[in-house]
């Protein structure tokens, strides 16, 4: 014959008790508290299949009754529903935080009171059920065989986080071991813009998560829940073995080593991101010093070579206008004047000269957004940060130096 559960009941009110019996008692046998302490009192003597709580109560609240709960070991995973008035975001994650498995907000339907509280007794069964089977698998070769397998995947990890160069990569190499450990989690990574995995960014394992970001324990458990926090990395594992105490420990241990590695990592990671965005910003500003200085180069080159010119027209319209009053023979004045257009000449022919010291600077200029835009096409494979500059020059003054396309 089918064994009955056994459900308590504990909320302040009299009429609220009831209401919850009548749902109840055609399945399950049901008992009842008034409140918290009388509530922690029956459990002790008689541990209920599932407990049905009250939030705001005289005396120990629903919350506290919770974590009290979950801090024995007898009944850690005994499965907890609020039943509430408090209906907000942060009421809801305050029940999550403090261990339950399941928030019903008052005045309950009774469907829904129903499918959930026989949704957490299948999940306590399996549970159960499958904490027997493991128990009696377990033996003594076998527990040193495992030890010596997440051993080696703790060093794996180790070796293999040295080569990971995403932010993102780092959270998803640390839920990948704990899934071969048999653990779930979710992850918050953060260099300077956090990143979610294993959860979305609005879920109430974010909220968690952001929470213990700044948190003055560097591991938190909470039932079979165990929050993990290291330089920017917080993780948040949904299911620790609290069942098997000596393997429980072995991944609390093992698990606070790889965030720490992981933490390193990720700080090592931040600080190679500063030095690549710093370097950019100072060969930046250098190319745009050497543009701006080139381009006066190239402007004061062509000045000169005009004014030059300039100079040379104006003396040989001087001199022909001379040459009447010098009182030269015809011979004389025109090896003078064949003597003024080849300098005149030559003058003109050195303006080939400047073009192409102008376009020697333009090279050099050119050879630097080349070599700018590498070292960004080097930082944009590395997936740390982006800092490309499109086409090459346009993210720097905008200007079009010595004349020449960019």
């Amino acid at each position: 014959m089918k064994r009955v559960s056994n459900i308590l009941v504990v909320d302040d009110t009299a009429v609220s008790r009831i209401l919850l019996r009548g749902m109840l008692e055609d399945g399950y046998e049901v008992r009842e508290a008034e409140n918290g302490e009388t509530c922690l009192a029956m459990v002790k003597q008689e541990i209920p299949d599932l407990l049905l709580l009250d939030v705001d109560m005289p005396g120990l609240t629903g919350y506290e009754v919770c974590v009290a709960l979950r801090k024995e070991p007898a009944t850690a995973n005994l499965p907890i529903i609020f039943v509430s008035a408090l209906d907000t975001v942060e009421e809801r994650l305050a029940g999550f935080e403090a261990g339950a498995d399941e928030y019903i907000v008052k005045p309950a339907e009774p469907e829904v009171l129903n499918a959930k509280v026989e949704a957490c007794l299948e999940r306590h069964m399996e549970v159960f059920n499958a904490e027997q089977s493991a128990l009696e698998a377990t033996e003594i070769a076998m527990e040193a065989m495992t030890v010596s397998s997440e051993l080696g995947q703790v060093v794996k990890f180790i070796r293999d986080v040295q080569s990971i160069e995403k932010v993102e990569d780092v959270g998803l190499a640390i839920m990948a071991i704990l899934k071969r450990f048999g653990m779930h989690a979710a992850v918050r990574v953060d260099i300077g813009t956090a990143e979610y995995i294993g959860c979305g960014e609005d879920s109430v394992e974010a909220k968690v998560l952001s929470r213990f970001v700044e948190h003055s324990d560097r591991i938190l458990s909470v039932g079979i829940r165990t929050v993990i926090r290291a330089s920017h990395i917080v993780l948040l594992i949904k299911d620790m073995p609290l069942d098997d105490e000596k393997r429980c420990g072995r991944f609390r241990d093992h698990i606070a080593v790889l965030m720490d590695i992981a933490g390193a990592h990720l700080a090592n990671l931040k600080t190679r991101v500063e030095m690549i965005e710093q370097r950019q910003a100072i060969f930046t500003q250098v190319i745009a010093v050497a543009e701006k200085q080139l381009q006066l180069t190239a402007e004061r080159l062509f000045v000169h070579d005009r004014n030059s010119q300039q100079i040379m027209h104006n003396m040989v319209n001087q001199l022909e206008g001379m040459l009447f009053g010098l009182g030269l023979e015809e011979d004389q004045e025109k090896q003078l004047m064949a003597l003024a257009d080849q300098t005149s000449l030559k003058l003109e022919e050195t303006q080939g000269d400047t073009q192409m010291v102008s376009a020697e600077l333009g090279a050099i200029l050119e050879s630097l957004y080349d070599f700018f835009n590498t070292l960004n096409d080097n930082a944009d494979s590395s997936g740390l940060v982006d800092l490309s500059c499109g086409k090459s020059g346009q993210a720097l003054t905008g200007t079009q130096p010595l004349n020449r396309p960019i």
